[in-house]
């Protein structure tokens, strides 16, 4: 009994240290939510209305979610810092310093022949429910190498990955669809991913074709689940290992 408790043991540090080693290996990323300004919605009426939150609410919850659904896919292969929940690095003055340094522009504005997509998920056809995008991107550039700097030294971070604009749109909507439930939407994420030297290296939208779903729960478990797992398969897929 003794040799298969300590066989146990024996296998449990050998595990246990491989998932240290595996993680300390990781690429190191700083995840920027988007600023609540970059939120476009004209959805927000109807949500509140099923959901029974207001609107503010709304907004919030959906960017908080996001935001968590995207931090915990990329945890499982990268080393993840949620500025939003880094209380003990003071994350939140790190968020306030990145919004106020932030400078936003459209991709099409970049004067470069390179693309900024991934190449992975592309639309095929017109079934085609998620599919990215590298064309009509917010870039969210911070104009300020010093605060980089000074970020990817105090959290020892490779990449700043920036959800820079989060969009619900509905389309098809008039009384008759409204009644029967028949309208469609669609889910926007726009993201970036920045070298802690400041060069731009992804810069896409994620798009998901949806249904006329009109509660929290529902556009959460659907929809902002999907964005943090394809997130994950582009990073991992792009990224220098």
């Amino acid at each position: 009994m003794k040799k298969i408790i300590w066989a146990f043991l024996f296998l449990s540090n050998v595990l246990l240290a491989q998932q240290d080693s595996t993680k300390a290996s990781a690429k190191k990323i700083i995840l920027i939510p988007y600023a609540p300004m970059m939120y476009f919605s004209d959805a927000d009426q109807d949500i509140s209305r099923f959901s029974k939150l207001s609107e503010q609410r709304v907004r919030h919850v959906i960017r908080t979610k996001t935001e968590s659904h995207v931090y915990h896919k990329l945890l499982s292969s990268f080393d993840v810092v949620s500025l939003v929940n880094a209380t003990s690095l003071n994350g939140e003055e790190d968020l306030k310093k990145i919004y106020a340094a932030t400078q936003y522009y459209v991709s099409t504005a970049i004067q470069s022949k390179k693309r900024f997509g991934s190449g992975l998920f592309k639309k095929k056809d017109k079934k085609q429910q998620i599919y990215t995008s590298d064309s009509s991107t917010m870039v969210a550039e911070i104009a300020s190498p010093p605060l980089l700097t000074e970020l990817a030294k105090k959290h020892q971070a490779d990449y700043f990955v920036y959800i820079t604009q989060f969009e619900i749109n509905t389309s098809n909507k008039n009384s008759i669809e409204w009644l029967k439930q028949d309208y469609k939407r669609t889910y926007i994420l726009h993201y970036n991913v920045w070298g802690v030297d400041g060069k731009l290296l992804l810069a896409e939208t994620i798009t998901i074709e949806a249904s006329g779903e009109n509660t929290i729960s529902d556009i959460e478990t659907k929809y902002l689940a999907l964005f943090g797992e394809k997130l994950k398969e582009i990073l991992v897929t792009s990224l220098p290992k």
